[in-house]
């Protein structure tokens, strides 16, 4: 995020602070002091503030002492100059509540911890843990922190940002019925490096809640990370609250949203600046977790129920991604006479398929591998032999070959499945706002960045039909990872989420008008005849 950022923490708006602490229960009626809440990267003390305000105030209704509240905070903050921020400002809270500077410095000293929360050695058994945790990207993590990092939080990996690591570390304090609040970035529920956390939670935990509010005024900067709020409790699982907080949605909407979520009828409910209704249960065993409005994740549980997926289990439709070559300057060619021609293969790029169809240009892919997935023999082939030799240096210097057998210098980092070229498929271009399915009728080798489907049963100008109708948006937009300007991540593993009719019983009729609208790029008529397809007329508008 490109933000008001200290050590990758993003600055919550105190209305939402307060809306969080609402939710989960954190409020002045209960006796506070009782309590422990932590904070695990306080920073300037957005969420720390309101957290001892509203402990100051339980303390004058259940008639505390100060020294009643010496362990209800534990607040960490790795940056020193933070932390003195957030101490002077706690020092004029208390101080200022009739605490008196020996008790109030002998409650800070014990209240802030500077220090990593993730590394941090002593445990703390929370009733709370809340937070806007620090988003910071995998790549921006030192090697060996981060190695010290998988080793504490074992649902952290290489790839993983570090906010992982903050559920993990948070969920496992939680003391029984304690209460986990975050806001954060959303895409962990949707992304392969959310698994492990997401299993971990199906597994011993329970969702309470999950607030989607990529839109709301949140933060005191803009994010360019889609945020929602999810509360996470270590208790036994019970229906949860899914809402989408609207643009709209401000400190004047949150009394109406916590007025719903005390309604025990449990109503669903559409408002000017929310919707939100109860769900049952989320996807087990890692699966990617849909977020889309309740109407949406009511069609998703009727499409899941009553359709097969994209790729079904005997695989007559297959999903994948096109080549990653690892060095396209050496294996992308132009000029064809530079290698046997037995060894090139037309390709097709991302750029090709911007339009709706292939635009035609003379690219090949060089591919060095056999039919049987060995490498060929360089001796056999003189010109590959004389191009690859000119550029050995560049190949052997590739993480691949270094971590590899330095005898398959000259590989590509996926191999060649040259039998795809000639089979009949759709390519879809990743990074778009909606999936755009391209038709080859067996032209061309795919590159990286292009996803491709290719079907013994379907006909594949019929499946584009659906694939451009709104039914398919709404599914995929509910399990794809968002990013800046509401790009998807047009994954395989998000396509496969898209659920289908048997093709079989699909008229002749429907096919044909699927054909035509895919043909003509008429989205309208393919959502026309889509609800007819899926049986959810009157259902979706």
């Amino acid at each position: 995020m490109a933000n008001k950022v200290n050590n990758g923490v993003v600055f919550t708006r105190e209305w939402v602070v307060e809306f969080i602490l609402e939710c989960c229960g954190y409020i002045p009626s209960r006796d506070l002091s009782r309590c422990l809440i932590v904070e695990p990267s306080c920073g300037h003390g957005a969420f720390l503030l309101p957290i001892v305000k509203r402990l100051l105030e339980s303390v004058k209704i259940h008639q505390r002492e100060a020294i009643d509240i010496v362990d209800s905070i534990r607040a960490f903050e790795l940056d020193a100059a933070s932390l003195n921020h957030c101490r002077e400002e706690l020092h004029l809270l208390l101080f200022d509540s009739g605490i008196s500077q020996s008790d109030t410095s002998m409650i800070l000293d014990n209240w802030l911890i500077e220090g990593d929360y993730l590394l941090y050695e002593s445990f703390h058994w929370a009733d709370f843990i809340v937070g806007n945790p620090p988003y910071i990207r995998a790549m921006q993590i030192d090697q060996q922190t981060r190695k010290e990092y998988m080793k504490a939080c074992p649902t952290m990996s290489l790839g993983t940002d570090i906010y992982i690591g903050f559920f993990e570390m948070g969920l496992r304090s939680l003391k029984p019925e304690g209460v986990l609040s975050f806001i954060c970035a959303d895409r962990w529920m949707h992304n392969a490096y959310g698994k492990k956390l997401r299993s971990l939670i199906s597994r011993e935990y329970s969702v309470e809640m999950i607030l989607k509010m990529h839109n709301v005024d949140a933060f005191e900067s803009n994010v360019s990370a889609y945020p929602a709020i999810t509360q996470i409790s270590n208790s036994a699982q019970n229906d949860i609250v899914y809402a989408v907080l609207e643009e709209s949605f401000s400190a004047e909407s949150t009394s109406t949203f916590t007025d719903w979520l005390s309604d025990n009828e449990r109503n669903r409910i559409s408002h000017n600046d929310f919707s939100g209704h109860w769900i049952k249960e989320l996807p087990k065993a890692g699966e990617s977790w849909p977020l889309a409005s309740s109407d949406e994740l009511l069609l998703l549980e009727r499409l899941n129920a009553n359709f097969h997926p994209l790729q079904d289990n005997c695989k007559s439709t297959q999903v994948g991604i096109g080549i990653a070559t690892g060095r396209d300057d050496v294996f992308v060619l132009t000029d064809p006479s530079l290698v046997e021609d037995s060894l090139l293969l037309p390709l097709v790029t991302s750029s090709q398929t911007r339009d709706g169809a292939i635009e035609r240009q003379d690219i090949w892919l060089f591919n060095p591998w056999n039919a049987d997935g060995s490498l060929i023999d360089l001796n056999q082939y003189p010109k590959a032999n004389a191009y690859l030799s000119k550029r050995q240096d560049v190949l052997r210097s590739r993480h691949i070959v270094k971590n590899g057998n330095g005898k398959y210098w000259y590989r590509t980092i996926d191999k060649v499945y040259p039998d795809l070229t000639s089979k009949p498929k759709l390519l879809i271009q990743d990074m778009k706002s909606r999936i755009e399915p391209v038709y080859d009728k067996g032209d061309y080798y795919p590159h990286h960045n292009l996803y491709w489907v290719t079907s013994d049963r379907w006909n594949l100008e019929v499946l584009g039909g659906l694939l451009i109708s709104d039914i398919v948006k709404i599914i995929i937009e509910a399990y794809c990872v968002k990013m800046r300007g509401g790009t998807l991540r047009l994954q395989a593993q998000y396509l496969r989420k898209i659920r289908l009719p048997d093709p079989d019983i699909i008229e002749e009729t429907l096919q044909a008008g699927l054909t035509e609208a895919f043909r003509e790029r008429d989205r309208v008529m393919a959502t026309e005849i889509a609800k007819i397809v899926y049986n959810v007329e009157g259902i979706i508008t």
